[in-house]
């Protein structure tokens, strides 16, 4: 990632400073914010990169997409414009997001389905987590059509793999 060591030392000071004035919480859904729409929207991403669109404009988009943005959201916006790291903003936004979730004992749990996981299922997971693990757990579901059934769970580095296809390697290793 180009500028990812730049932007840990932004997203280091914008989380100090987030910390000491309590908003840190704030500043992390704006943060959440850029990061959803770098991944969902094409556009974002190139209008950052874009060095046709003046610092005025983009600056004015970034400010329309979210009208209760902290102060302290805007200032670094701020920042980086005048430090012309504009380009930055969205792995700003991902190191800032690693560190409030570290600071905040947060982690991420993903689990890969054939079909998608019903609100049941994902409290009882998280209900099995939560009593192996003291961290506060979000979990993902990511469809896979081709684990055929069942289940597989990645949490904390750790991979349960309860899903079929899993199953028929395994009894195919056997009769091999």
């Amino acid at each position: 990632m180009k500028g990812s060591r730049a932007a840990i030392r932004y997203a280091k000071a914008i989380f100090s400073l987030a910390n000491d004035i309590n908003m840190s919480t704030n500043v992390y859904d704006d943060m959440l914010l850029y990061i959803n729409l770098s991944s969902n929207e094409k556009s974002f991403s190139e209008m950052l990169a874009n060095s046709v669109i003046d610092t005025k404009s983009k600056q004015e988009i970034i400010l329309s997409l979210n009208k209760n943005m902290s102060e302290l959201s805007k200032d670094l916006i701020a920042l980086l414009i005048s430090n012309k790291r504009l380009s930055i903003l969205v792995d700003v936004s991902n190191a800032y997001k690693s560190l409030y979730e570290k600071a905040n004992n947060m982690t991420k749990a993903v689990v890969i389905t054939a079909v998608p996981i019903t609100d049941s299922i994902k409290e009882k997971a998280l209900q099995k987590i939560n009593s192996i693990s003291s961290k506060k757990v979000e979990i993902n579901n990511v469809i896979d059509k081709n684990i055929l059934g069942g289940f597989i769970l990645r949490y904390d580095g750790k991979e349960y793999n309860a899903s079929l296809s899993n199953k028929l390697q395994k009894i195919k290793k056997e009769l091999i």
